[in-house]
């Protein structure tokens, strides 16, 4: 019994559940379908490690397969891996019908490294409802510093909406980022919104040059 623990906590790990924490959102849903090698080697490899790698390019070809079944069955697994590919599946696609599962994972934050493309996804979306998910992030997330999850990120994604749109939603947010800013010495906005704005333009970029754009 004590292998059989240890054994599910190694997999729980390895699957990006690096850390345990306590929180008041609702689980997201998880798909009991297993991954299948065809959705690993289409999706996941190429796009898990990130838009600006060259093999993510690669998925464009074959973007139009993307569809809400093949998103959903990569937003379903525990692993940040499969997770991270859906996201970016659910930027470059466009399908803010994905808003609820990807704002759930965000505010659960289960795994570690796919919050960043949470965050991309929930802003390239840019609705009400996606910045919602975003704000009540930073509403609970900037007042656990003991956490450094992906407040920058999100911090990041809501600022440079602002900046696209002339708004200030950001500033709801200013007291709770100064504090924990302040217990994470070099951690500034300007390099977070840069960061965030650099990874909103590749997406972007990918878009126009998908076929049929």
């Amino acid at each position: 019994m004590n292998d059989e623990h240890e054994h599910a906590g190694l997999q729980r790990h390895v699957a990006g559940a690096t850390v345990s924490h306590d929180h008041p959102f609702p689980l997201p849903p998880s798909s009991q379908e297993p991954l299948t090698a065809a959705l690993r080697d289409d999706w996941v490899r190429p796009l898990y490690m990130g838009l600006h790698q060259p093999q993510a390019r690669a998925c464009l070809a074959r973007l139009t397969l993307a569809d809400d079944t093949v998103i959903a069955r990569l937003l379903g697994q525990f692993d940040w891996r499969s997770r991270t590919a859906g996201s970016y599946l659910a930027a470059l696609t466009g399908q803010p019908a994905f808003t609820d599962q990807l704002g759930g994972l965000l505010l659960a934050s289960e795994v570690c490294y796919a919050g960043s493309a949470y965050c991309l996804a929930l802003a390239a979306f840019d609705t009400p409802s996606s910045r919602g998910y975003l704000h009540r992030y930073l509403e609970h997330y900037l007042r656990q510093p003991q956490l450094h999850f992906d407040q920058e990120q999100a911090m990041g994604a809501i600022a440079y909406l602002d900046g696209q749109h002339g708004r200030d939603e950001a500033a709801r947010h200013a007291p709770a980022w100064a504090d924990f800013a302040a217990r994470r010495p070099g951690l500034a906005l300007d390099e977070s919104i840069a960061l965030f704005t650099a990874r909103m333009a590749t997406l972007r970029a990918l878009q126009a040059s998908a076929p049929g754009n």
